[in-house]
């Protein structure tokens, strides 16, 4: 990994075209991309048009060995196929991405994903894998707490939600500990102060990492706080409406201009600390979450609710978990996991006195009491509930 990202951009894109040629992968036209000239040209790929190239059997050779499942946010189910040496090729972008950090692939993991799932095959992945799966929600919240530390874990991993309600609550814990080498983040958001939290509380370092199934690591962010691309077979271009992602390794399935949903926004940065220069400086979250709407025809970008919580947050010094979901034009609910009755009425009174300066117009918010049962999957910071026109 360290050698093909010391190469020069010439280099890179002269192993890009070689691969390219040699695997000749089927883009969303059912052209073979057998250089970049070819990928530049090529039409994006969507979910369903990915599920028709498997079924048809384009884009495949050989025998697949491992199969990952995936609906994502988009609620479109895809079956991402694998064979050895891809499986291998992920594996050793995310060790690269956690040696940077002290942490190989194999040391001991926390792990704070949902429930641990039961049966012997779920306990014997994780045994080999040197992992434990934590839930920090419910009436046994702190005992799970607890747990975690005792089992003096090199790493945290797991989603930003769930890793700051288990920092929320070992704060108010008196219990010595020894501290993990670093607390990884995935699969959500997260605002500067919460992670200057979660890692102020368990006295690590925290680092962002953004993937998905169909690629795992796509980027990594650095001890300096950038979000490096790490994946060197990898192709991420922002266009117009989402991110475009192309594998020039891939085999086993043609992924080229492969639609993620996501939207998000890359600059080149002269960090040398990881992987590429390119970094992503803005990740926005889900394109169909993507806008807030003040009329039928009017709308602003979601990213409009991130900044005020950071407001609040450094001025009330108050860190939280939550979700802004949009239940009618004007209209928002905002659901909190942690905030007595006065707290979050002061948090509706901000956040209107916020909008109204900032849109002038009146937006009606609700806050919401949200019980911690029912973090169990993604979170984002953003869901649009509503039928528009425009």
């Amino acid at each position: 990994m360290e050698n093909l990202w010391r190469l020069s951009e010439g280099e890179r894109a002269e192993n890009v075209g070689r691969l390219l040629a040699c695997n000749r992968p089927i883009n969303a036209a059912g052209i073979e991309v057998s250089g970049l000239e070819a990928l530049r040209s090529s039409p994006s790929l969507s979910k369903k048009q990915l599920r028709n190239q498997s079924m048809k059997g384009q884009g495949k050779k050989g025998g697949s060995g491992f199969g990952r499942h995936t609906a994502g946010t988009t609620g479109e189910p895809t079956q991402i196929l694998l064979d050895r040496n891809e499986l291998a090729r992920m594996l050793g972008v995310r060790d690269y991405c956690f040696r940077h950090y002290g942490v190989k692939l194999g040391y001991r993991e926390a792990r704070l994903w949902g429930r641990a799932e039961a049966g012997v095959k779920s306990w014997l992945r994780n045994f080999v894998m040197n992992r434990r799966v934590f839930h920090p929600v419910g009436p046994k919240a702190e005992d799970e707490v607890e747990a975690l530390l005792k089992w003096q874990p090199d790493y945290l991993y797991g989603y930003a939600s769930l890793l700051l309600e288990a920092a929320r609550i070992l704060a108010t814990m008196d219990i010595e500990f020894h501290p993990p080498k670093c607390v990884v983040c995935t699969a959500e958001s997260i605002l500067p102060a919460q992670k200057a939290y979660i890692s102020r509380v368990f006295k690590a370092p925290v680092a962002e990492e953004y993937g998905s199934t169909e690629f795992d690591v796509i980027a990594f962010e650095c001890t300096e706080g950038h979000r490096h691309l790490v994946n060197p077979w990898l192709i991420v271009e922002n266009s117009e409406h989402e991110c475009l992602v192309t594998d020039v390794s891939r085999q086993t399935q043609s992924l080229i201009k492969y639609q993620l949903g996501d939207s998000l926004s890359i600059s080149t940065s002269s960090c040398q600390r990881l992987g590429n220069y390119q970094i992503i400086d803005c990740l926005e979250g889900r394109s169909l979450d993507r806008f807030f709407y003040i009329t039928e025809h009017e709308k602003v970008h979601a990213t409009i609710f991130p900044p005020l919580f950071e407001k609040y947050f450094f001025e009330n010094n108050e860190i939280f978990g939550f979700t802004v979901v949009q239940v009618g034009l004007s209209e928002v609910n905002v659901l909190v996991d942690d905030l007595n009755q006065s707290r979050r009425k002061y948090l509706k009174y901000f956040i209107e006195k916020e909008l109204k300066n900032i849109l002038n117009v009146d937006i009606n918010v609700s806050v919401i009491l949200q019980g911690g049962e029912k973090i169990e999957g993604k979170r984002g910071y953003f869901k649009q509930r509503i039928s528009v026109l425009s």
